[in-house]
């Protein structure tokens, strides 16, 4: 705390003797004296500093004390300011009356005690210097004040420009996730109907090595989109009911090539505690355990991967599962576990080299755990292994008449007797078309082609089709005005299930796309097995087997 400045105390008496004994009772480091020895000379002081408290003598020749009060209380600045007075006269009702008229705050008669008069100017003095440290803090609290409010300004201004930065960011992916994925559907779809035709054992093997190299850049590009869905705050969860061991075999089912291949055990735990239905986000968890799963295939050469899922708490029909992801590979050091799942993130550049992948697999799980309600960790001991853990909750789910989402599933084209269902593929890229009808020929059907929304309503109005498969992003008509359309003039009885197809792998155009009228829909880059999933659901003629009935 700083020190106090000296107070300024004026002292006015027309008798230089009576000043001296004023100067004598007060004097004090703390306090600087001014002596006027008229009104005159204490107003002008009163225009050149500011006083703690006025000492008055009433009677002076001139402009006297009664006077020289009313003059200082009638200007703002000195107002305030406490005023005592002095007088040799006895306190009769008329002095006393016009003292205080005058503006006097105390008055005493001479001759004065001193230590009265002491605690009276010490008091007086306490409270100017209350009043100061007052008026300080209103000033810093003003400032304070203005500053914050300046601030927040800014503060929303700046909010408003990262909203704008937002919104351009969001669009600018909705459109390159178009953009990337409509050439990777075509690239990927035909490959699959490439490996269904008959081929030689390199020219399979070729096939192969430009699947896989699809595959790898699909999930690069999904990576890059799921963690900017996630620093935008995008990202969602979509909960439904699936079955848990369903979706822990599937997991294993897609490892179990490459365990073969590098002669690694491959092998998975499900506490028979867990319900054999749960409620939650499949997409997501089992995106998790694949990250997982894949990393620790990545870095084991020898032994084995364990997965093991556990009931860690049950309250009511809430469950918080532990899953554990345990490999035998080249484990990581203790001193880089906290780099782990920072994105971008990897351990060292001998890794990213060796390795590969873009780091943020882990940050991008990281995310999801806890939008899960769970949290996750690792426990490593290097050149032992490393194992993750991460708990999730979840409910468990009573309605077995619902659809299950169920991982494992066999599929059947339609009967050759039975009559074929319409179907109509609505989309302006010739390459999506080409792609679309041979996958659906291959399943037994011969479907039509709409370039655009416009033809679409068009052939819609003329013909009973069973299926529309619409994509979204299309020239003169999009797919969701498309289907609008359709919906207003579909005859009753005869709706087409119509099935989204679209690049744009944004969080809510799922909602737009039901918003619209619309059934269903699939991502781009189509796979075969994504068009078997949705006409296994919606087909009557098209027979689907799952593991849970």
């Amino acid at each position: 705390m700083g020190v106090e400045k000296p107070i300024h105390i004026l002292l006015v008496d027309d008798r230089p003797e009576n000043l001296m004994a004023l100067e004598a009772v007060l004097e004090s480091e703390q306090y600087i004296l001014v002596k006027a020895t008229s009104g005159e000379e204490a107003l002008r002081y009163l225009l050149k500093e500011d006083f703690a408290v006025i000492v008055l003598d009433v009677q002076m020749p001139g402009l006297d004390g009664i006077e020289t009060a009313k003059l200082i209380k009638a200007r703002d600045k000195t107002k305030d300011i406490p005023i005592i007075f002095i007088s040799a006269n006895s306190k009769e009702a008329e002095h006393l009356f016009a003292g205080y008229s005058a503006g006097a705050i105390d008055y005493m008669v001479k001759p004065f005690i001193p230590q009265i008069l002491r605690s009276k100017i010490e008091g007086f003095v306490d409270m100017y210097q209350t009043n100061q440290r007052l008026k300080t803090q209103s000033m810093l609290l003003q400032q304070k004040t203005l500053e914050l409010e300046r601030t927040n300004e800014e503060l929303v201004r700046a909010k408003e420009a990262a909203e704008i930065a937002a919104k351009a960011k969001t669009e600018f992916l909705a459109m390159m996730s178009h953009e990337i994925r409509t050439p990777m559907n075509g690239v990927i779809g035909m490959i699959d109907l490439l490996l269904e035709t008959e081929l030689k054992d390199d020219q399979k093997e070729y096939a192969e090595i430009i699947r896989g190299s699809a595959d790898t850049l699909v999930t690069i590009i999904n990576d890059i989109l799921d963690f900017t869905k996630m620093e935008s705050g995008k990202m969602e969860l979509e909960e439904s009911p699936f079955e848990i061991r369903a979706t822990i075999q599937e997991v294993m089912g897609l490892f179990s090539v490459d365990a073969a291949r590098k002669g690694l055990e491959l092998v998975s735990f499900v506490d028979e505690r867990i319900p054999p239905v749960l409620y939650g986000d499949m997409g997501r968890l089992r995106q998790v355990l694949i990250n997982l799963v894949a990393n620790a295939m990545k870095f084991t050469e020898q032994g084995g991967i364990y997965l093991m899922v556990d009931c860690k708490e049950k309250n009511g029909d809430q469950h918080l599962l532990e899953f554990t992801v345990k490999d035998t590979g080249i484990g990581i050091a203790p001193d880089k576990v906290d780099r782990l799942f920072k994105p971008f993130s990897q351990l060292d550049s001998s890794m990213t080299r060796k390795y590969g992948g873009t780091g943020l697999g882990l940050a991008i799980c990281q995310t999801l755990v806890q939008m899960m309600g769970g949290s996750i960790r690792v426990e490593t001991l290097e050149e032992k292994g490393a194992t993750f853990v991460f708990t999730i909750c979840a409910s468990e789910y009573f309605d077995e008449s619902t659809d299950l989402v169920c991982a494992a599933q066999v599929s059947m084209f339609p009967d050759e007797a039975e009559s074929r269902e319409r179907m109509l593929i609505v989309d302006d890229h010739p390459i999506n078309q080409r792609l679309m009808v041979s996958m659906l020929q291959k399943l037994g059907y011969e479907p039509e082609v709409a370039e655009d929304g416009l033809q679409a309503v068009t052939m819609a109005a003329d013909r009973n089709y069973d299926f529309i498969f619409m994509d979204l992003q299309m020239p003169h008509m999009d797919g969701l005005e498309a289907t609008r359309k359709i919906r207003e003039q579909q005859v009753p009885g005869k709706e087409p299930k119509i099935i989204a197809m679209t690049a744009n792998v944004m969080d809510g155009i799922r909602s737009k796309c039901h918003q619209a009228g619309m059934d269903d829909y699939i991502s781009k880059p189509l796979k075969l097995a994504s068009v078997k999933a949705v006409l296994s659901k919606y087909s009557k003629n098209y027979m689907t087997e799952t593991s849970v009935h």
